[in-house]
């Protein structure tokens, strides 16, 4: 996989057009058992990968329009965070999303994290 593809590649895209990447999977891949909770779809990675296509969602708008959105690093919760206008295509983007995940659900529960 090394040298197939490049780091930013869509590895796999999913019919809302959402992806993670070569990078993002090769980086989930060395982890200690990041292979075997891939293979048995874990909820660990399953996290990670909806939390790839977030990122890649917005990243893509952030190309686009630079002001779309804006990402830092959150000291206090020692994570990525992500700031864009309430009403801008981030947020359209996203609802879509939840919309349409929504709908793909047989519980009607949203399975998309929280956040970043």
């Amino acid at each position: 996989m090394y040298n197939k593809f490049g780091f930013r590649e869509p590895l796999n895209k999913e019919p809302d057009g959402t992806y993670i990447t070569v990078g993002q999977m090769q980086f989930w891949l060395n982890r200690s058992e990041g292979s075997e909770k891939f293979k048995v779809a874990d909820a660990e990675f399953l996290d990670y990968y909806d939390k790839c296509r977030v990122y890649n969602l917005i990243s893509d708008l952030m190309e686009e329009n630079e002001e779309a959105a804006i990402m830092y690093w959150d000291p206090e919760n020692e994570s990525l965070a992500i700031g864009y206008p309430e009403r801008g295509d981030v947020a359209d983007a996203l609802l879509t999303l939840i919309h349409a995940n929504r709908s793909n659900d047989d519980d009607g529960e949203d399975s998309w994290s929280a956040g970043i």
